[in-house]
């Protein structure tokens, strides 16, 4: 079977016996599928989470109390796994499954560092899209809707899972190359017109495909592109997006928001996820900002107390949705969070802010922002603006200093850049710059 059984396109949830388990027998599950995990670092060997459980003491799986005893496990970042590689290259001593019973291989961005190398089984793709599933559910979609997106492929390994879940699902996906060049935005736009899609793109290049449709002087509800939105529950709350992934190396589709309580609902059969504090080991207490850590269950290949080093918040409250499951939030990656004038923010509070004025952001917003110290200058910040109007530029300079001195408590120097002067990215476009 290629795909999943049918499901009455009516019901609430797309796996109503998980989603809507009791958390206590949710809890057992849990317990035992990371005893079974412990098991195999020991028996297998997995000698990078094997040296991990030594130092909490743990030599046999019975010396784990559970979920509870997590705390005891050092926490694993993605420089052990980078340093794991490079002594034993190319695979590292942090695998389950001897990696030439995978089947699909893909790599991290490497933005940061050396990319790891994360390899899939079959097992292990049918959790990811089993979970893609219950998310893609939650948002409304049906298999028999028409779906595009534009992630990159080949070793990065996001644009081949999106793809194949949507697939699994039954969508019918358009997979649009990413608008690198004015051209390929073109070349997608203009097949949006012949074929489109019933639920419009949305991703990190949205800007620039709608900028080129712009220049075309294509109506942009001839190419679906009109009232994009985030899904129902996708929007800030409580200062943080919901947690939707923990990224390719980790968990794809982590959770999924419902729409009717903040956050995303996690999918607990299948990980725990924890907000961490790195000092202690210990989950903060809910709802405060702790470090996402995520430990994976009943995989072929597996991570154990991986810290993503990214902010992250879970809500335990009952959600009226009918799913019981724990809700987490995002706060960004630490690396993104900006310092200045005595104020730590993230960046997509500030893009937030200048998504809502009018003069910058259409057809597209274009921006950049000068590294801060963390002193007490203005926080220097590059925006395009489409009006040669000097009246008009200067009332949105004006309101953008108010705006973000309203919203984020901070001084900030506006310069003004006509169209076209900032690079285009195809994927993800760097906005924090160093000069």
């Amino acid at each position: 079977m290629l795909g999943p059984l049918p499901r009455d396109p009516h019901q609430a949830l797309w796996d109503p016996e998980k989603q809507a388990m009791d958390p206590e027998q949710r809890r057992e599950l849990q317990d035992e599928r990371l005893a079974a995990m412990v098991a195999r670092i020991l028996e297998t060997p997995v000698p990078l989470f094997r040296d991990k459980l030594a130092q909490a003491g743990v030599r046999r799986s019975e010396d784990l109390g559970g979920v509870d005893d997590l705390w005891r496990i050092p926490l694993t970042v993605k420089q052990d796994l980078r340093d794991s590689e490079a002594a034993e290259p190319p695979w590292g001593a942090y695998r389950f499954t001897d990696p030439r019973q995978g089947v699909r291989l893909g790599t991290s961005t490497g933005t940061t560092g050396q990319p790891t190398i994360t390899v899939w089984t079959r097992k292990d793709l049918w959790v990811e899209y089993e979970s893609g599933a219950r998310n893609w559910w939650r948002m409304g979609y049906r298999p028999g809707m028409i779906v595009t997106h534009a992630h990159p492929a080949y070793l990065y390994g996001g644009g081949q899972m999106l793809q194949a879940t949507y697939e699994y699902f039954g969508l019918l996906s358009l997979w649009v190359p990413p608008p690198d060049t004015d051209e390929l935005a073109e070349q997608a736009v203009r097949f949006w017109t012949r074929v489109t899609p019933d639920i419009p793109f949305m991703g990190f290049a949205t800007g620039r495909f709608l900028e080129v449709a712009n220049k075309l002087g294509i109506p942009l509800e001839d190419a679906g592109l009109t009232g994009l939105k985030a899904p129902p529950g996708f929007g800030l709350g409580r200062g943080g997006m919901p947690l939707m992934t923990a990224g390719a190396e980790c968990y794809a589709y982590v959770g999924g928001p419902c729409g009717q309580s903040p956050g995303a609902h996690i999918h607990e059969d299948w990980a725990v996820v924890q907000a961490v504090d790195p000092s202690t080991g210990r989950e903060v207490p809910d709802g405060e900002w702790g470090n996402l850590t995520v430990t994976t269950l009943d995989r072929d290949n597996g991570l154990l107390r991986y810290d993503l080093e990214e902010a992250c918040a879970i809500l335990r409250e009952p959600c009226p949705c009918g799913e019981t499951a724990i809700r987490g939030l995002w706060g960004g990656r630490f690396k993104d969070l900006l310092a200045c004038q005595g104020t730590r923010f993230q960046l997509n509070e500030l893009e937030a802010v200048l998504r809502g004025i009018d003069e910058l952001s259409r057809p597209s917003l274009e921006y950049q922002v000068i590294r801060p110290d963390g002193g007490e200058d203005p926080l220097r910040v590059r925006v395009e603006v489409a009006s040669e109007d000097p009246d008009a530029r200067s009332r949105a300079a004006e309101r953008t200093v108010s705006e973000v001195r309203d919203t984020l408590g901070v001084i900030v120097d506006v310069e003004l850049l006509d169209r076209d002067t900032i690079p285009r990215a195809g994927y993800k476009a760097t906005r924090i710059v160093d000069s």
